[in-house]
């Protein structure tokens, strides 16, 4: 999604320009006033931007009647041009048509390439590749920490990787550890520090002091660890 301006009744308004596969152009006035147009890949900025100068007196209407409403609390949409969390930094995200889907990295950006890059299958592609990164990430990053750890910690049954609501990880008594794949945007430091607080649970199935004593044997600093991951959007 591209954003410009254009000139109304003096005004400098915000439009959002909006590509996907669809046929048709559609313009909405969105609460506060500035302008979203969706349109196919195919049809030129000039001609978009005089479609918008031809309906002045309408978007003029229509932001009279929705000068009074506040815009809603936005959730940030994934799209071509989002810059999207990953191991603790910003990746760009470019999106772009293609025979077939593919993700590949390329210096700080993710390009996507979808047959039909429309703004549900990108947000669904995003959340595919983030759960497959998570999977790799946390069972290569666990066995590098029980290697590391192994006088003081055992190796679990298996890792999983899912996205959870409230918690980031979680130990099964079968030895089985989940950890919430959106670890996977946050950094490695972070993901260590959960996936130790889990393993220290195959030790010690609770949170009793001989439990936050191993915890604190392996990461001294854990309380600050814990303060830094932000609450489970």
């Amino acid at each position: 999604m591209k954003k410009r301006t254009v000139s109304i009744a003096s005004e400098e308004v915000e439009i959002d320009i909006v590509r996907s596969s669809r046929r048709t152009v559609a313009l909405y006035v969105k609460p506060g006033g500035t302008l979203m147009i969706r349109a196919p890949w195919y049809i030129p900025l000039y001609s978009l931007m005089q479609f918008v100068r031809e309906k002045t007196g309408w978007i003029i209407r229509q932001r009279e009647k929705m000068k009074d409403i506040r815009p809603a609390a936005e959730i940030n949409p994934v799209e071509d041009g989002s810059h999207i969390p990953f191991l603790g930094r910003n990746l760009k995200l470019k999106v772009s048509p293609s025979a077939r889907s593919r993700v590949e990295f390329v210096g700080d950006e993710l390009h996507l390439m979808l047959p039909v890059p429309v703004p549900g299958k990108i947000a669904a592609s995003v959340d595919a590749w983030y759960l497959s990164e998570a999977k790799k990430f946390f069972l290569a990053r666990t066995s590098e920490l029980v290697a590391k750890h192994q006088s003081l910690l055992p190796a679990p049954e298996s890792i999983g990787a899912r996205k959870m609501k409230r918690r980031w990880g979680t130990c099964r008594t079968n030895g089985t550890i989940w950890l919430n794949r959106e670890l996977i945007k946050k950094d490695p430091e972070l993901i260590d520090y959960v996936i130790i607080h889990e393993l220290c649970h195959l030790v010690h199935h609770n949170h009793s002091r001989q439990y936050y004593q191993l915890l604190e044997s392996i990461i001294p600093d854990y309380k600050q660890l814990r303060s830094r991951l932000s609450s489970i959007a």
